[in-house]
């Protein structure tokens, strides 16, 4: 008897003990059926070769001044304070013509001959700045009288961006702004500001026009095509901020990968203000701490993965 009752204890316990054995290794597993919902990593060891090669930028959070914008879709003009018809001194026939359009011409240098009607006489048709012709409307063997334009020269070293603002934006909007430009996505952004506001609207748009003078020594700001603008219409100072592609999101909450001795930190952030190019964080990332500020969505894949042996 004593014996049956040892057999059954221990086939009871043996019992127990394959339970909790098939329990421990279901939740060992659970978790990673949903890996990239709920990841059970907090860290992550990258080598400094692999981190070079992954392009994460790395950078210190700290205090930074965030900036409340007003996008706007403007269009690239000539600046017209630099600008000059240029019309024949006397009537007469274009014998030659010295310049195309788009043409670069000097203070001076001759754009046409005619041949004077009075006089009989060649005189040249000169340049009275120095620019691009931006407007040719002359031919040869043309009649021409002193009333029609024939070049226009514009100096393109700076440009007129005009802006279109709506009813409600102009509210926010003064003379004196800075404005944020940028001529193409992967171009740096120039900063120039609002130096003219119409004081009439456009009926057929419900719009009234803002202006910016724009640098374009290099020639990027082309006359005629549409633009994008940020005018700054308020700042506020923060103590905490990374850039804003830091942030990743992992089971709906925020998250900033701060860099280690081996790699980097899972940390869960309350954020507060932000602008397009950074993001207030009120708790979780402290003053001087080093984070993943560019591809940190590499370090967000790598949570995701199955660890060796799992499936």
């Amino acid at each position: 008897m004593k014996r049956r009752y040892i057999l059954r204890a221990l086939s009871a316990v043996l019992f127990v003990s394959l339970l909790l054995l098939v329990s421990c290794s279901k939740s060992k597993k659970e978790p990673n059926e949903h890996a990239a919902e709920q990841p059970e990593k907090k860290r992550i060891e990258v080598t400094e070769e692999a981190l070079k090669k992954s392009g994460i930028q790395i950078e210190v959070a700290g205090p930074a001044v965030l900036k409340k914008t007003l996008k706007l879709n403007g269009k690239i003009t000539p600046n017209e304070e630099h600008m000059v018809h240029v019309s024949p001194r006397f009537p007469g026939i274009v014998k030659s013509i010295a310049k195309r359009l788009g043409g670069v011409v000097k203070t001076g240098e001759a754009l046409a001959v005619i041949e004077s009607n009075e006089s009989l006489q060649p005189y040249e048709v000169k340049s009275e700045i120095d620019g691009t012709i931006i407007k040719r409307d002359i031919a040869l063997g043309e009649f021409v009288d002193t009333s029609k334009t024939i070049f226009i020269v514009a100096d393109l070293s700076n440009v007129w961006v005009d802006f279109s603002v709506y009813r409600h934006e102009s509210e926010n909007l003064r003379v004196g702004q800075k404005v944020l430009i940028q001529s193409n996505e992967s171009a740096d952004k120039i900063e120039s500001t609002i130096s003219y506001i119409s004081p009439f609207g456009l009926e057929n748009t419900q719009t009234t026009l803002a202006r910016a003078v724009v640098p374009n020594d290099t020639g990027q700001f082309r006359p005629g095509l549409f633009i994008n603008g940020d005018v700054i219409i308020g700042e506020a100072q923060v103590v905490v901020a990374v850039k804003a592609n830091a942030v990743q999101t992992i089971e709906d909450k925020p998250i900033v990968f701060i860099q280690t001795g081996k790699g980097f930190e899972m940390r869960e952030v309350t954020t507060g203000k932000r602008d397009h190019e950074r993001v207030e964080i009120k708790s979780g990332v402290a003053a001087g701490e080093k984070y993943a500020a560019e591809n940190s969505f590499l370090l967000k894949s790598e949570l995701a993965r199955p660890e060796a042996g799992e499936e």
